[in-house]
């Protein structure tokens, strides 16, 4: 028989059982588009997942930390400062260390403050958890809903804020209406860094010297609103003004003049002599003393990023690229997908049954027809063969009805995510899509699952005995 032979039986075959056909391709498209559905969100997931990372730049970047052993790079991101035996501090000399190494384009600076507890503007106060600076080399970029983000011209007075801020400050939906509003950053009591006003001591006995409770006000301009999506929860400042946040400002006797004045009293008046102190303000460099929190390394290309980082390792720092961070997180998506695709398989099994089935009352309702094809010189393997077409044939259609039905489900669920994105600033749409692997995949796979689900009611009808075939009623 010629393969068009084959394909015409097996329709009419199909056909002739119109309902009971019917019902069992259902069971297989209900499979079908279970699993379609289920992978092709968690593709779609996982697709997006990847391109924020490729929209930021971020595949290329390296995060050194002080610590050199970090491996972490979702912890590097957020700074690996912190006092420990292993850390290395991060000094402008190491920052030039590691720039002068192969495949290294730029390292940008990073310096968080946590002196800065709130933000306010009119009668809205909002918590601070921290500000956050870095060097505005282009090594770092952020994507701006508004306004525009921090550069090399600014050094104090100017901030951007990511939306989520914007939001709570009202300006959801209208964040171009914030760029230049003038806000307050309202420091912790403790504060003693830039704009600080700190009490100079009374030297004289009994004089009240208790240490400054009062939280300082900085005034700054928001210059930005960058997208909170890939940036959340965070007030970005330029790294002078967050370094000088950080300096460690107090009041301290100047030694030198103190002891040239007691000893100018003493050569004049015989005996004790009470001079006055004399105090002055100092500042102490905290980032001297203990370094940037982390460094920003950009590569020439991703596939250098991870030779970046075995070198910078060398230098006793700990680093990490995204790719390491991207890879696990793939692997999250690739269980998750698999789980999914396993539930799924769970209903496509349940429609094997019923192929199965339906292709063992075919064969009951068919044997005089066997009897006659085998009496007429059919051989076997064309009587096995035709059955398992039949059910091959069930398992396709029911795969491209599946297809089709789970298409058409995607297209109304990327209807309410878009919506759902767009309110959020993402600028990606469409995420849950069918790529052709999938397609050809699932279609593949009812096939196959009809093809096997035929062989034992074929391999029956093929041992059927023609003569008592013939007889059968």
């Amino acid at each position: 028989m010629r393969f068009s032979d084959y394909i015409l039986i097996s329709l009419q075959n199909i056909w002739r059982q119109k309902l009971r056909s019917a019902l069992t391709i259902f069971a297989v498209v209900i499979g079908a588009t279970s699993v379609t559905i289920m992978l092709a969100l968690v593709t779609g997931a996982k697709g997006f997942f990847t391109s924020q990372f490729e929209a930021n730049g971020v595949l290329q970047q390296v995060v050194v930390s002080p610590k050199a052993d970090i491996t972490n790079y979702d912890e590097a991101q957020h700074g690996g400062g912190g006092n420990c035996d292993s850390c290395v501090k991060l000094t402008d000399i190491v920052a030039n260390k590691i720039e002068a190494l192969p495949h290294a384009t730029g390292l940008a600076r990073v310096l968080t403050s946590g002196s800065v507890e709130a933000i306010k503007l009119g009668d809205k106060k909002l918590t601070v958890n921290q500000v956050k600076g870095y060097d505005t080399n282009g090594v770092i970029t952020r994507t701006m809903v508004a306004g525009r983000d921090l550069d090399g011209n600014d050094k104090t007075g100017v901030i951007t804020v990511s939306s989520d801020y914007a939001d709570k400050l009202g300006f959801k939906s209208n964040y171009g209406s914030l760029v230049g509003k003038k806000v307050d950053l309202i420091t912790r009591n403790w504060y003693t860094g830039i704009g600080a006003d700190i009490p100079k001591p009374q030297m004289q006995p009994g004089a009240n010297n208790e240490p400054n409770n009062k939280s300082t006000v900085l005034s700054a301009t928001v210059v930005g609103v960058s997208d909170s999506n890939s940036d959340s929860q965070v007030v970005r400042a330029p790294l002078d003004w967050v370094h000088g946040m950080n300096m460690n400002q107090m009041w301290q006797p100047d030694e030198a003049y103190n002891q040239a004045a007691q000893e100018k009293c003493q050569r004049r008046t015989p005996g004790p002599c009470n001079v006055e102190q004399k105090l002055v303000l100092v500042s102490q460099d905290m980032v001297e003393r203990n370094g940037y929190d982390s460094f920003v390394v950009k590569a020439d290309a991703t596939s250098n990023t991870a030779g970046l980082v075995t070198e910078i390792k060398k230098l006793g720092v700990g680093a990490a690229d995204a790719q390491s961070y991207i890879q696990s997180q793939i692997q999250i998506f690739n269980i998750v997908g698999l789980v999914l695709g396993g539930i799924g398989g769970i209903a496509l099994l349940v429609a094997a049954i019923g192929v199965i089935n339906t292709m063992v009352m075919a064969i009951l309702e068919r044997t005089r027809e066997i009897g006659v094809m085998r009496a007429c010189g059919a051989k076997r393997s064309t009587v096995r063969a035709l059955f398992t077409f039949e059910a091959s044939l069930l398992g396709f259609l029911g795969g491209i009805v599946g297809i089709a039905v789970g298409y058409g489900l995607t297209r109304i669920a990327n209807v309410f995510i878009n919506k759902q994105l767009a309110s959020n600033s993402f600028q990606v749409h469409n995420i849950i899509a069918l790529p052709l692997w999938l397609i050809v995949t699932v279609i593949a796979a009812t096939t196959v699952i009809g093809f096997f689900a035929g062989l034992y009611p074929a391999s029956r009808a093929a041992r059927l005995n023609p003569v008592d075939a013939l007889r059968y009623e």
